[in-house]
This record gives C-alpha cells, structure tokens and sequence, in this order.
C-alpha cells in the first residue's frame, strides 16, 4: 500500500475518481447527509463496546451510546491475513459444499498488502489485483502466468476457477479470527443464488 504522507504534508490530490467528500457533496445529497448526522449523534456522549462472534460469520463490534443507538463494526479479516497462504478446499452453494479439488494444496491464493493476489488454481500459476473494500472483494485481470500441462481433472478444475475470477464478481469475505479459515461467497442482490469458495490456511514454503 502506498504509505500515507506525513501528518504536516499535505496528500495529494487524488489522480482518479471523485476523491474526498467536501461540504458542498453533502449539501447536495440529503440521504448522505442524514446518515453523517445520524452516525455523529450516535457517536456522542458516553458510549459502550460489546463482540459478538458466530462461528462462521465476521467478529461483530457493537458501539453503543446512551440513546440506545448501536453500531456494529465486523473484523473482516485476521490482523495476519496478509502472511497466510490460503488453499482453496471446495465450492459452496449457499451451506452445501462440493468435493475438494483435486489438486490440494496446490491450489491456491497469497494476498499481499499491495493489492496484488498470486498463487497456483492446480496446474499453473496466476496473478491478479485484489481490491478490498470493508467485507468485500472482487478480483480483477486474472491471468496465468505459466503454461503446464496436468491431468485432465485438474485442468478442469483450473478453468473453472479461473472464469469464476475473470468475472470480476464481488464477493463478501471473512477470514476468521480464531481460525485459519476463509469463506468467499459470491454477493449479488436478491435473488441471486449465492456461490463461493470455502478456503483454509497452510504454511508458505
């Protein structure tokens, strides 16, 4: 990622997209500009924390003020995240799972904290850019970097992850906390049918 600028520089303007918010944005936006007075109204006074973790879901942080106002916050990802290698296991469909890939580990994704993802789908190797956004992530320029040859299964297998990545759908992600396991699931507006993938953690060599 690229390191913020000083606290006594200035950042740079942005060099794509609609940049910063500014006074007149939210002038502009009644329905955005009653969320900001919503969430500083919540955010005032004295306020209380509480977790709450569903095996299977994000660690949920709960801010509570006086009002009675609540505020949920997920943990999206483990703060080690970025050192773990994450081995694809299976397809999901909603909480049915499919047969783990023939490949085992080597199948595979490393996320690195510059917004690039690479690893192997079994057979050959591959890069893309990851783009986080709170619980979300979506993959964009997939591509192998290798041309190997392997069994006609695994080759399947490969082109099958490989199209679901050049689709450049946004999943809903979260990789728990207290375990090394990561659900990928793809989120599309109702009623979409929900597919994924269930990944796990193992070592880098």
């Amino acid at each position: 990622m690229t390191p913020l600028p000083a606290p006594s520089l200035s950042p740079a303007p942005p060099s794509d997209g609609p940049g910063p918010c500014h006074p007149e944005d939210i002038a502009a936006d009644p329905a955005l500009a009653d969320f900001e007075k919503k969430v500083k109204a919540a955010f005032s006074g004295e306020l209380s924390l509480s977790t709450k973790h569903t095996p299977g879901y994000a660690r949920e942080l709960h801010v509570k003020n006086q009002q009675g106002h609540d505020i949920r916050l997920a943990q999206a990802r483990r703060a080690d995240f970025f050192q773990i290698r994450w081995q694809l296991v299976d397809t999901t469909f909603y909480d049915e799972h499919g047969p783990e890939f023939t490949a085992g580990d080597q199948m595979y994704f490393d996320f690195h904290d510059n917004g690039r993802v690479s690893g192997r789908l079994g057979c050959n190797d591959f890069t893309a850019e990851a783009t986080f956004t709170g619980t979300h992530l979506s993959f964009d320029d997939a591509e192998l970097t290798t041309q190997h040859t392997c069994g006609d299964k695994v080759m399947k297998e490969e082109a099958s992850v490989l199209a679901t990545l050049k689709k450049s759908l946004n999943y809903s992600y979260w990789a728990e906390p207290e375990t090394l396991s990561m659900s990928l699931n793809e989120d599309l507006a109702f009623p979409a049918r929900e597919h994924g993938f269930s990944l796990r953690g193992i070592p880098r060599r």
